[in-house]
């Protein structure tokens, strides 16, 4: 196998940071929400937004990889 170059670690990171760990958490915070609405019985809305906190914190986690992919770009770009 290749080493990966710089730039395809870059864009690897960028995958990760902006795909991957929303997608993760968004997984994460669907099996709370059964967990609290179908295990346990609690339909309360402290369960719906206690469930929704991986979530929204994955999505807090992905705000700077949304940066770095438009940056990555201009760079990219400026290379030609």
């Amino acid at each position: 196998m290749f080493p990966m170059t710089m730039q395809q670690l870059r864009d690897r990171m960028i995958q990760y940071l902006t795909i991957t760990i929303p997608l993760g958490t968004f997984i994460v915070s669907v099996l709370a929400l059964c967990y609290f609405v179908w295990w346990s019985g609690d339909h309360s809305t402290g369960a719906l937004i206690y469930s929704l906190i991986p979530f929204i914190m994955g999505i807090l986690i992905s705000i700077p990889g949304w940066f770095w992919k438009r940056e990555a770009q201009k760079h990219d770009n400026k290379q030609k």
